[in-house]
């Protein structure tokens, strides 16, 4: 088992694994699983998978370490892909290789991984002395000699039930992924008269995937009525334009076969479906000059 990093105070307990993608399993007003509002499940199975993997194969791989939690996607996301002749795994090798641990003073601590030689990533994870808050720094510098491009996403995964609630712009647009399909459209408002209802879990479907397209003003909430806590994230809409919004109710298939139910609002600077591929064909991949970095931060409070 590997080796966990804790950072703790009066207001918050933050539980880290560096090995495993720098997931971060656990935040909370104290080390109660009962209270840490991300998702996480203690499964023996499937067994996780070696991380070298065969083409075609990565998203498999990946789900077999999968037990909720929160991530860091780059320097792709979603499928696996080819791009300028480099494959790339599903969900980027930020979120499932190992990550250095630079330093842990208790209340904040800094990882650092570099990918391929070409991306210096540094995480910063720091817990506020007055509330229950955590601020995620996140750094990013290409030490290739030539651009490289990339997409972001931060994996968010929070505890799903039938009484949770999202709460998010009330005139932001919405758009359904792929060929996901609610109220017989591809887009609608996030409160529209005679849709369903965005802020609370899908009804009689197992999965949901929507993505905040337009409207973006840089939060959203979600809290649980029955269990009495939940959070608020907050991010810059300008590096993370959009919002991806995933919903896992006990889906028989692999990897959770039933088990797992899960809200995900993940911050990202590209579509679901997008992929590096498609998000540089599109114009929303972030663009790195040799040398050139970029810096940002995304906040969460417990409510």
């Amino acid at each position: 088992m590997s080796a966990l990093e804790i950072i703790s105070n009066d207001f918050i307990t933050v539980v880290v694994d560096p090995n495993n993608g720098g997931t971060i399993q656990h935040i909370g007003r104290n080390m109660d699983a009962k209270n840490n509002v991300l998702a996480w499940y203690e499964w023996q199975t499937p067994e996780a998978l070696p991380l070298e993997f065969s083409e075609n194969e990565s998203s498999t791989h990946w789900l077999s370490r999968y037990r909720g939690g929160w991530q860091f996607l780059t320097p792709n996301a979603g499928g696996e892909c080819v791009f300028n002749g480099v494959r790339h795994s599903f969900h980027g090798a930020s979120s499932y290789l190992p990550w250095s641990v630079v330093s842990n003073d208790g209340v904040s601590i800094v990882l650092e991984i570099v990918i391929s030689d070409a991306l210096r990533v540094s995480r910063e994870l720091a817990i506020s002395a007055s509330h229950p808050g955590l601020t995620c720094h996140t750094r990013i510098e290409n030490l290739a000699p030539t651009a490289q491009e990339i997409v972001m996403v931060e994996h968010a995964a929070f505890q799903g039930s039938p009484t949770i609630e999202v709460d998010a712009p009330a005139a932001s647009e919405w758009a359904f992924d792929g060929t996901y399909e609610e109220d017989g459209g591809s887009r609608r408002l996030w409160q529209e008269v005679g849709a369903s209802d965005l802020s609370r879990p899908v009804v009689d479907r197992t999965e949901r995937m929507t993505y905040l397209a337009a409207g973006n003003e840089g939060w959203v909430s979600i809290f649980d009525n029955a269990k009495g806590f939940g959070a608020r994230l907050k991010w810059d809409q300008k590096v993370l334009p959009y919002l991806w919004y995933w919903q896992e109710q006990f889906s028989q298939g692999f990897p959770f076969f039933g088990r797992a139910e899960m809200t995900a609002l993940e911050p990202a600077s590209c579509h679901p479906s997008d992929t590096l591929a498609g998000a540089s064909k599109a114009g929303r991949s972030t663009r790195l000059q040799a040398g050139e970095e970029i810096s940002f931060s995304v906040q969460l409070e417990l409510t």
